[in-house]
């Protein structure tokens, strides 16, 4: 995905909650960032797996 596209994505998206449910590699033009963006509400985050380690960091500190 675009990081144009993710940057309105998640404008778009707003403070709602999102469970992240697909992330796809993050471009800018035609050069990956290393990041990877949720394709739902467009939050990106450093590596493949990032959503998972949220939802573990989540649990554990309640």
């Amino acid at each position: 995905m675009q990081a144009k596209t993710s940057n309105e994505l998640r404008l778009n998206w707003g403070d709602k909650p999102c469970e992240h449910p697909k992330l796809e590699k993050e471009y800018d033009r035609d050069a990956s960032t290393g990041d990877y963006v949720c394709t739902q509400c467009g939050e990106a985050a450093w590596g493949k797996n990032w959503d998972n380690t949220n939802k573990k960091e989540n649990k554990n500190a309640d």
